[in-house]
This record gives C-alpha cells, structure tokens and sequence, in this order.
C-alpha cells in the first residue's frame, strides 16, 4: 500500500458513494464497467475508496456528477484486494 509520510496533501476522513465508470481489460477486449465506490478520504488532490470493482494502477475513473468531488476523473495510483469481492484503492483527481 502507499506510505502516509511521502503523501503531500493530509488526507481527512470523508464518507460518500460515488458513480464511476472505468473501461477494463476482459479477455483482450476493453469493457466498459459502471460501479458505485466508497469514499473513505480525500484530500486536495486525491482520495481513497472501496469498490467491488478490481482496480488496477492506470485505470482512468470517470465520476457521474457530484458537487463534492472537485475532479470528473482522476487515476488509480495503487490499489489492493482487501477480501475477495473488496479492492481499496488510492486515486489521484486529473
């Protein structure tokens, strides 16, 4: 997972659904997927969630519109299967 004390902007914790969608390699074919994720924190240029959508590094998250995300995109910058149905993952708005 990512080391708290190289991020550059403190994270607090917020609590929030958010629609995504996310275009994922299935079977050498992109698929388009729409989910909903979890927000768990945020900072300024950034935020942390769960989805029950494996994410992988690089997946670009486009976000259905919503007033309190100040971005309509950002990357996936790591992420990691907590359970076998819950990835958490650290994304950065674009």
């Amino acid at each position: 997972m990512f080391n708290k004390n190289l991020r550059s902007h403190e994270r607090t914790p917020f609590v929030d659904s958010l629609e995504y969608s996310v275009a994922i390699m299935d079977f050498n074919r992109l698929k388009a997927v729409e989910d909903v994720a979890v927000v768990i924190d945020m900072s300024k240029k950034g935020m942390g969630i769960l989805t029950n959508q494996p994410l992988n590094v690089g997946n670009v998250l486009n976000f259905k519109k919503n007033n309190k995300i100040p971005s309509h995109t950002a990357v996936v910058k790591w992420a990691k299967m907590i359970d076998e149905t819950t990835c958490r993952a650290g994304i950065k708005f674009t």
